[in-house]
């Protein structure tokens, strides 16, 4: 009973992460034109604040395992609050503002989110890593969609914004630190014993976190790219070219929820080894599509395929790591991994400018088969029983 109760409680943690993306991502446009940012500034702002996550995950899992289960809510409550920002821009500056606080708190949510769901795999001896990073983006699309539906009623940004993360914080409030499990928590060994954080990776985990970011180049940029490449290759309608990276999220929630049932009855290597095969192929169909129907069919192949591998990769690092360390070493884990979330839609553009998109595009085949060839160092048997 116990195991499910840690398993509700990871579940809630990862849709609330989604929910707090979920008006961001939906007011970004808006809060572009209130800024009066141009295309430069604006993806530069968004660059700063993806970089702003990386350290943010170093710090956050070194204090995951300093302060133990009381991180989990601090950083909820504290991402709920600093994702109030943006809609609050008024200008460039601070829109750059604003966006690096976001990054922030995602990053030390994120942390504690894969932490706590490394925790009570531990406990358990059950795999929940991707069915609980399914729900990330559920969360998303649910209130993605929410907020455009309040924001068609006419309520403005800056309210919608307050109520849903306030909403969010208060559930975190009604579950509070008690709901969390207790091995969640700090091993009280001294700070010059710890073995987390880069050291504490080792060669054995070094693997999973280029795996994972692997998967992330190819996952962001199929995701980033997916509106572009309909509307200037496939020359799909405007909505349909919109609806492609929403077709892409929801593609990877079903994958994750399919890899959490296939992960019960195949090996991690057999998981990681189908994701880097089939994302492969999605990718090659992808770039190859004529019309709107096969490319969009081929990027809900390419999201459900390779949705399924960081999560995946971080349970195994999370296995193996000291209960002591597991938030210093997922910390720096998933901060190296999301190297990938920023170079994925780098490497097509560049690619896309010296060649064409259509080839851009087919090159992320050949990452996700490295994604197979990094898995292949994965133990045959599951280690989940």
């Amino acid at each position: 009973m116990r195991s499910r109760h840690g398993s509700a409680v990871v579940f809630g943690v990862f849709a609330a992460y989604g929910a707090l993306w979920g008006p961001y991502l939906a007011l970004m446009p808006e809060v572009r034109r209130a800024t009066g940012a141009g295309e430069a500034q604006y993806g530069a702002a968004l660059l700063v604040g993806a970089l702003a996550t990386l350290p943010t995950m170093v710090v956050a899992g070194r204090l995951v395992d300093r302060w133990g289960r009381r991180t989990a809510p601090i950083f909820m409550i504290g991402f709920a609050v600093l994702a109030t920002a943006p809609p609050f821009a008024g200008s460039v500056p601070e829109l750059f503002v604003a966006v690096t606080l976001f990054g922030c708190g995602s990053g030390a949510c994120n942390v504690v989110a894969v932490a706590l769901a490394s925790a009570v795999e531990a406990g358990s001896g059950k795999p929940i890593m991707n069915r609980a990073h399914a729900l990330f983006p559920v969360g998303l699309l649910t209130c993605s969609l929410l907020t455009g539906a309040v924001r068609t009623a006419g309520i403005p940004a800056e309210a919608v914004v307050v109520g849903f993360n306030s909403a969010v914080a208060a559930s975190v409030l009604l579950w509070g630190r008690a709901a969390l499990p207790a091995r969640f928590a700090p091993a009280g060994r001294s700070r010059d014993d710890r073995r987390g954080g880069w050291r504490g990776l080792g060669r054995a985990a070094l693997p999973f976190c280029v795996l994972a970011a692997l998967a992330l180049v190819v996952e962001s940029g199929v995701q980033q790219w997916s509106a572009v490449f309909l509307t200037d290759v496939v020359r799909a309608p405007i909505g349909l070219s919109a609806a492609a990276p929403g077709v892409f999220a929801a593609a990877m929630a079903l994958g994750r929820f399919g890899g959490h049932w296939l992960s019960g009855r195949a090996s991690d290597r057999t998981v990681l080894l189908a994701s880097g095969g089939l994302s492969a192929f999605g990718v090659l169909a992808l770039a190859a599509a004529g019309g709107p129907a096969s490319a969009l069919a081929a990027t809900a192949m390419v999201g459900a395929a390779i949705s399924v591998a960081p999560p995946t990769a971080y349970g195994l690092i999370g296995r193996g790591a000291a209960p002591e360390d597991r938030g210093a070493v997922l910390g720096s884990s998933t901060s190296l991994a999301s190297i990938g979330l920023l170079l994925g839609p780098a490497l097509v553009g560049w690619c896309a400018a010296w060649l064409d998109l259509r080839t851009a595009i087919a090159g992320l085949a050949l990452v996700a088969f490295v994604v197979s060839l990094l898995a292949l160092n994965v133990p045959s048997r599951s280690e989940h029983a």
